[in-house]
């Protein structure tokens, strides 16, 4: 019950924020490198939003809940032995090649002049910078103990990281792109819990920190901050603005 209660938690923040994407037309390269202070400037100002707001609200209720299970999560995991394939986990969430990742994606954007390309990896690039900032910031001040008993536990970098590519991948090209980065996070995350690295509650919240920084890169990059939606009434017909975070 309380694992369903802080998937839920967190799928519901999900959810409640839709990407609008911004015009065919309107794929800015941002410059992550050359302008790497004046974009994560702007970034650390744009985080405190709406959005934010709500995945760091659901992130931090679920790890609460969840906390109260950590120490079973933990023993099960244990108990089960190893697993080869969550070896996947360890290399792939790793902020390094998250970052090379990011970096390669713009790259490749710019030498083939494809701008939608190009401003992709900028806003992952700008993405794994923000959520290294938060979650370093994060394990330090907290400095919680992991179930090896080394420190810096909470929240799961691995699974920051993840999340943070997923959210500026769904962002930009929709559920179809999304939902397998969002499943390939989920997997990060749950190999850092099955190899006794992390908490679940250390893991669930770093999914909310990664979510928050994804979306926050990509929140200025909207063509249009409101949608007109016509509706048709009884009396003839009315127009809603609907304002995108």
């Amino acid at each position: 019950m309380l694992l369903q209660a802080g998937a839920l938690a967190l799928t519901a923040a999900i959810a409640a924020v839709q990407p609008a994407a911004p015009a065919k037309s309107e794929w800015p390269d941002d410059k992550p490198f050359t302008q790497f202070f004046q974009n994560t400037w702007r970034d650390l100002r744009a985080l405190p939003s709406m959005p934010s707001l709500i995945f760091l609200g659901a992130g931090g209720a679920a790890a609460g809940i969840l906390h109260e299970i950590d120490d079973d999560v933990a023993a099960a995991a244990e108990g089960a032995g190893a697993a080869g394939h969550t070896r996947f986990g360890d290399v792939f969430g790793d902020g390094w090649v998250q970052g090379g990742a990011a970096v390669a994606t713009y790259v490749v954007g710019r030498l083939s002049h494809k701008p939608r390309v190009t401003h992709t990896g900028s806003d992952l690039v700008r993405a794994q910078v923000l959520n290294a900032l938060l979650t370093t910031t994060l394990k330090v001040t907290v400095n919680r103990d992991r179930p090896t008993g080394s420190g810096h536990a909470f929240p799961s970098g691995h699974t920051s990281a993840t999340f943070a590519s997923a959210a500026v991948l769904h962002n930009h090209y929709g559920w179809k792109v999304g939902a397998p980065a969002y499943f390939v996070a989920s997997f990060v995350g749950w190999s850092r819990v099955w190899d006794g690295q992390h908490w679940l509650s250390d893991v669930v919240f770093g999914a909310a920190v990664g979510l928050a920084a994804g979306h926050t890169v990509t929140l200025g990059h909207r063509a249009k901050n409101w949608n007109v939606v016509p509706v048709r009434t009884s009396g003839g017909g009315a127009l809603y603005f609907v304002k995108n975070w």
